[in-house]
């Protein structure tokens, strides 16, 4: 007997007829399908679901890259509301509520892992793949279009296109960011009126907020900063080192984190001096609040080399924090004395606890937990072994969830090292990993099945299919909270 969870939504067809007719002369026509909660706290932006007041906003499946994307059209991978309940923190969809909000494609790039959609008072930000065909009637095969929708439908806005369906970008309450080689550029909508669609970006400006960047740069839909690492140019392009630096959305106050200077105290002798320059590689960040929601600081997480010779060295991985009122100068002496060492193992993926807490490190295929101030050996951190992809921590439970090649589903683990005798399979569902993080709003996941041609479900992880293993080595199951279930006969 194989037990089958149903989509949080199927849309009947009568849903699309009726919206269908709906579209007229204007590209963007759509009713409004009633009011959202504008002003109400937004979880989760950045993903397949994005949770407002009593709404929750969520790309309907996945249906590829080939489809029709006209306005009006797409249901399956457009962007669906529906009302929730919540309780204890269990999610609940109201099925009967669901109804299309935006009935464009959401971009899909196997690249891009930290897109998604986002939420900013009454308005839903999305990019969509652009097929306008040029004048040999051929479609385009690499153009984006940034777009936004007003969360009751009634409003939607072409914000701008640009070529490159593997882009990172970002979307701010004011801006969209995304990365060109290596600039950072922006396009600045709040010159845009706010009553009407618009299908060429009036109102919109664009430009480069920063230039000759190296590596990843590191940004949050909860934060207004973005990170990144600088390089020389010009007279100083020899130098071997370079400015680790952060900035503002908006381009104000830039501040130069750790530069040439940082780690010298002045009393090094010149073959000394040279072990103290380096160069940063920006891996990964942590935005870290206090009970408010108020940024209280941001954990980076970062390599360094230093110039050996005719090459470079590796210092090791290290995190470090800085504090969110700091000024330029007290951001950089904060920066060097909180500086640690974590590991000088290559690490290959990381997922961030905090300053205190450490992190999460894919080292030689396993993921270890390190923490400040812990000089003990790299085996007695093991938490799992084979690669996985970690997708949620539950910061109280010391638990982490996470998918794995060997496993067909999402299994858990405990990450305190001493306590690693809780492994169990939460559900054993094929999931869709190949397109952006999974996303969850509090302890709820969202994902793409893959039994059942890509549809969107959910399940609160606290309360899973699946338990520990009993005695016998088998499955303890449970029901699925929040879920409908159906059972198919074999």
């Amino acid at each position: 007997m194989k037990k089958k969870i149903a989509i949080i939504s199927a849309v009947l067809a009568l849903v699309l007829v009726l919206s269908l007719a709906l579209v007229a002369c204007n590209a963007y026509k759509w009713d409004s399908i009633g009011p959202g909660e504008p002003n109400a706290k937004v979880e989760s932006n950045g993903g397949y679901a994005v949770k407002q007041g009593k709404y929750l906003y969520y790309v309907n499946g996945f249906d590829g890259t080939t489809a029709d994307n006209t306005f009006g059209t797409p249901v399956k991978q457009a962007i669906l509301r529906s009302e929730v309940k919540e309780e204890d923190g269990t999610l609940t969809v109201d099925n009967t509520t669901t109804k299309v909000v935006v009935p464009k494609t959401v971009l899909y790039s196997s690249s891009v892992k930290d897109g998604g959609i986002a939420v900013f008072g009454e308005w839903i930000y999305y990019a969509t793949p652009n097929y306008d065909k040029d004048k040999t009637g051929t479609a385009s095969t690499t153009d984006i279009d940034f777009m936004r929708t007003k969360t009751d439908g009634s409003v939607t806005q072409k914000i701008a296109k640009i070529s490159g369906r593997d882009t990172r970008y970002l979307f701010t309450e004011s801006r969209i960011l995304y990365v060109s080689g290596t600039s950072v550029n922006y396009i600045d909508f709040s010159g845009m009126k706010t009553n009407k669609s618009i299908d060429n970006g009036k109102g919109a400006k664009s430009g480069t907020l920063i230039e000759n960047v190296s590596g990843t740069v590191l940004w949050s839909m909860d934060s207004d900063r973005i990170f990144f690492v600088e390089s020389l140019t010009g007279d100083d392009s020899y130098k071997q080192y370079n400015n680790l630096c952060s900035v503002k959305v908006d381009g104000s106050d830039k501040k130069v984190l750790a530069t040439e200077g940082t780690s010298l105290t002045g009393d090094e002798k010149p073959e000394d001096k040279v072990l103290k320059v380096f160069k940063y590689t920006l891996v990964n960040l942590l935005v870290e609040k206090d009970a408010q929601g108020n940024i209280k600081d941001y954990t980076l997480y970062y390599t360094k080399t230093h110039r050996n010779g005719e090459s470079d060295t590796s210092d090791g991985f290290f995190c470090s924090k800085i504090s969110a009122d700091k000024s330029e100068k007290e951001a950089q002496t904060q920066f060097k004395t909180d500086e640690y060492r974590m590991t000088t193992q290559t690490v290959s993926s990381v997922y961030p606890l905090g300053y205190e807490e450490g992190a999460l490190l894919t080292i030689s295929s396993n993921v270890y937990k390190l923490e400040k101030d812990y000089a003990g050996k790299l085996e007695d951190r093991l938490i799992v072994s084979g690669t996985p992809t970690i997708c949620y921590a539950d910061k109280a439970a010391k638990k982490i969830y996470y998918t794995i090649s060997s496993v067909t589903g999402l299994a858990s683990i405990s990450y305190d090292p001493e306590h690693l005798d809780n492994q169990a399979l939460i559900f054993g569902e094929g999931i869709k990993t190949d397109w952006l993080n999974l996303d969850f709003v509090g302890s709820n996941l969202f994902f793409f099945a893959t039994d059942d041609s890509n549809y969107v479900h959910y399940i609160d992880v606290k309360s899973p299919i699946y338990g520990k293993l009993d005695e016998e080595g088998e499955q303890e199951k449970t029901e699925y909270a929040g879920f409908e279930r159906e059972e198919d006969e074999e």
